[in-house]
């Protein structure tokens, strides 16, 4: 598809989709009246309350439970090949998402999201919590553009909200098993129990496996696999007095061989990977993830018409990674991280009930984690003709140095924030709906502790022995302190105009103001320094559209990002000329959204989704690369990463009735333009267009409590990209690859 084709078509989608309201006013009395039927409502909590979400002023994707399993959606990464917003990149072990170009590339312990992805209500910063699996859920929100005022912190890109079935005052459960190519087993299942009136439990749990996707040619075992294994357990009561009390409990536990990384030269040209089913490999890779969630809310709802929420949880998390970081130097080499931040969250809130002309809701949000870093480059046992096995040097001084850290990070890290926040929505006249909100973030980030460098063990063996000159290097180590402290705070507000001309018809328009703290820098040569947060602000203009019945549902969505502070990683003197993140000026982002739903004749289902991105960084940036020397690079003009010029997936479901039950068949696609990884827009870092088709079919016999399904996703078995980046440290390019072609059987009950 033509990039030009496929901006004229979402163009005339959104203009028809914006005609709709007048469509709309024809028919109100007939759509009113059938509202709930046709495509159904869907619930979500988008603005912190329970509203359906074609009558929720933001723009949206929300995806069911069924939606997800029928689509083979088990985490955040699997849902960026079904949303055409989001974008999922893979950071070696870790991962950090895209909405609508907006992205924090810095996975450091000190970064903190641009999208951040909430549990439940619970945030979390660190990013490889984006590899845990999601299950016994209700429902995925993907949110678009900044929703600071009342979710919580840092997204100014958007959020991504996990809601989890909670218990209900019934009793059954559910099982699925899925099996596949590629030794795949997932299995999930639950249980739910009401225990006396008002009073259930639940509990659930999952297990995903499959071998890795990549053979390792090298120490490596093979890469890309998967081995997650979780379990929830859940109370809740529900008085007749208006108070509940929900809690919950989550242990997660994941153990893989680690991200499947190729290399190609350094600056390019980007190599012909062929089926990318084999990588080189110098040194074995793991990555173990260990966590215990706890959740609780308490919930009131007095007869005076106020009600009050406190929502808390706390997170413990034991991250391990080590990845292969051979290259540069004469030996086998791990980059060994450790992370294990602790994480509380609080929230208090106060509303009135929705039944009058003023609805209101203000809180007071507290975040706080604790982290401990332990990190380093480790090198495992020299190599090549000098300083490996019976290698010319090795009865030379230093000339050894193997089992040792050429750098070591050990870090303690505090990361505190806080914020009272409101919003008010009043009713101006029957169709006329006005909302304003405010919010006053205080964030607080703390690091103590010191990073060692051992040049020797670094750089180059024989450089303490004053080779090639003298005082080339000291032979002791070198203990720099990466001490930082930042407290800074910033208001966020929003300000938008809602209009209902006619039942299952909203036209919105909106001003929010974004806001992402800033941090410090210490890539263990050169102590802290610090960097600024990012602003965003954005203008909005939507509408949503139920129509004919609600057999046809039309939004449609233009928007305008100004983007102030962009913070974009560079080498410069400030860190000894090693990476750290910096304010490197504005940037500006222009969009079209939009989305159809349809439902034809008894059993077809039709619906597209496409969005159209014009992203640039400002005038006069230039940014240093990682060469050596570093080289100045005018990034002026060009696109921000993680941001395609278009992108949409669609599908069509057809059931097809039997006498003795009934099979679903579904065919789906997403399409993404070409787009770059990296600020400097460079042809070794470029994703190139792309098309990812998937199908299946479903069986469910008539009044039965099973059903079966076979799927192949990635029908082509298109090799398509998932991260890549220049690595000067080793001298090449790293590459990684999203999943290959898989299909399966899954079946699933309910009792």
């Amino acid at each position: 598809m033509k990039a030009a084709t496929a901006v004229a078509n979402l163009l005339g989608a959104s203009l028809f989709a914006l005609a709709a309201p007048a469509l709309a006013q024809e028919a109100a009395d007939t759509d009113a009246a059938k509202a709930p039927a046709g495509l159904g409502e869907i619930v979500v909590t988008a603005n912190r309350v329970a509203t359906a979400a074609q009558d929720t002023p933001i723009a949206l994707n929300v995806y069911t439970a069924a939606a997800l399993a029928d689509q083979g959606v088990n985490t955040v990464r699997d849902l960026s090949q079904i949303d055409p917003s989001l974008n999922v990149t893979n950071s070696t072990g870790a991962a950090y998402v895209a909405v609508r170009g907006i992205a924090s590339t810095d996975v450091t312990e000190i970064g903190d999201p641009s999208v951040p992805i909430t549990r439940d209500g619970f945030f979390t910063n660190r990013s490889f919590t984006i590899n845990s699996s999601f299950y016994d859920v209700a429902r995925v929100e993907v949110l678009k553009g900044p929703q600071g005022t009342l979710q919580g912190r840092n997204s100014t890109g958007g959020l991504v909200s996990i809601v989890t079935n909670r218990p209900e005052m019934r009793t059954g459960g559910y099982a699925s098993a899925e099996a596949g190519n590629f030794r795949t087993f997932n299995g999930e299942a639950g249980v739910n129990v009401m225990l006396a009136p008002g009073f259930a439990v639940r509990a659930s749990g999952t297990v995903l496996s499959h071998k890795g996707y990549r053979k390792s040619d090298g120490p490596a075992f093979d890469g890309d696999d998967e081995n997650f294994k979780s379990g929830r357990i859940q109370a809740l009561y529900k008085g007749d007095n208006g108070l509940s009390a929900w809690v919950s409990y989550q242990h997660d536990a994941r153990d893989v061989n680690s991200d499947a990384q190729f290399r190609g030269p350094l600056g390019g040209p980007t190599p012909d990977f062929g089926d990318a089913k084999k990588f080189l490999s110098s040194a074995p890779t793991n990555t173990k993830l260990d966590s215990d969630r706890a959740r609780w809310e308490v919930a009131y709802a007095s007869q005076m018409g106020l009600n009050f929420i406190y929502t808390g949880g706390y997170d413990s998390q034991d991250w391990r990674n080590r990845l292969d970081a051979t290259g540069g130097y004469p030996a086998n080499r791990q980059f060994r991280q450790q992370e294990t931040p602790k994480t509380w969250n609080h929230e208090f809130r106060v509303s009135n009930d929705k039944d009058g002309k003023l609805f209101f809701q203000a809180g007071y949000f507290y975040f706080q984690e604790k982290n401990v870093v332990n990190s380093g480059i480790f090198n495992l046992d020299m190599t090549g003709p000098l300083f490996g096995p019976g290698g010319f040097l090795t009865g030379v001084p230093n000339a050894d140095q193997s089992n040792r850290y050429g750098i070591k990070f050990d870090y303690n890290i505090l990361t505190r924030s806080q914020a009272l926040f409101g919003q008010i929505e009043y009713d101006l006249t029957d169709q006329f709906q006005l909302s304003v909100g405010g919010r006053y973030t205080w964030d607080k980030k703390v690091r103590t502790g010191n990073a060692v460098l051992s040049l020797p063990a670094l750089a180059f063996p024989l450089c303490g022995n004053d080779f090639p000159n003298p005082g080339s290097c000291p032979p002791f180590p070198l203990t720099t302190p990466g001490n930082g402290n930042l407290s800074k705070g910033e208001p966020t507000w929003h300000v938008g105009l809602n209009y209902r001309p006619a039942p299952g018809t909203l036209i919105y328009a909106k001003y929010d103001r974004g806001y992402k703290s800033g941090g410090f820098n210490s890539n263990g040569s050169a102590p802290s320094v610090d960097y600024g947060p990012e602003t965003l602000d954005s203008f909005e203009l939507g509408t949503k559209n139920s129509l004919m019945g609600n057999t046809l549902q039309l939004n449609a969505t233009a928007f305008y990002f100004k983007y102030k502070g962009y913070q974009g990683s560079q080498f410069t003197s400030a860190t000894s000329s090693g990476s750290g993140v910096f304010n490197v000026g504005n940037a500006s982002i222009f969009g079209i959204e939009g989305s159809a739903v349809a439902l034809i004749g008894q059993g077809t289902r039709i619906n597209i989704n496409a969005t159209y991105l014009h992203t640039k960084f400002g005038d006069g940036i230039t940014i240093n690369n990682g060469a050596s020397p570093p080289a100045a690079i005018n990034i002026s003009g060009n696109r921000l990463p993680n941001a395609p010029g278009f992108t949409a997936s669609g599908g069509i479901e057809q059931e097809i009735p039997v006498s003795w039950g009934k099979f679903t068949a579904r065919i789906d696609a997403k399409y993404s333009s070409d787009f770059y990884y990296s600020v400097f827009n460079t042809a070794d870092t470029q994703s190139q267009e792309y098309v990812l088709a998937n199908a299946s079919l479903k069986f469910a016999p008539q009044d039965s409590f099973w059903e079966v399904q076979a799927y192949v996703r990635n029908i082509f078995d298109k090799q398509v990209l998932a991260n890549a980046t220049q690595n000067f440290n080793a001298g090449a390019n790293n590459y990684q690859f999203q999943a290959p072609r898989t299909f399966g059987v899954r079946g699933s009950v309910k009792f």
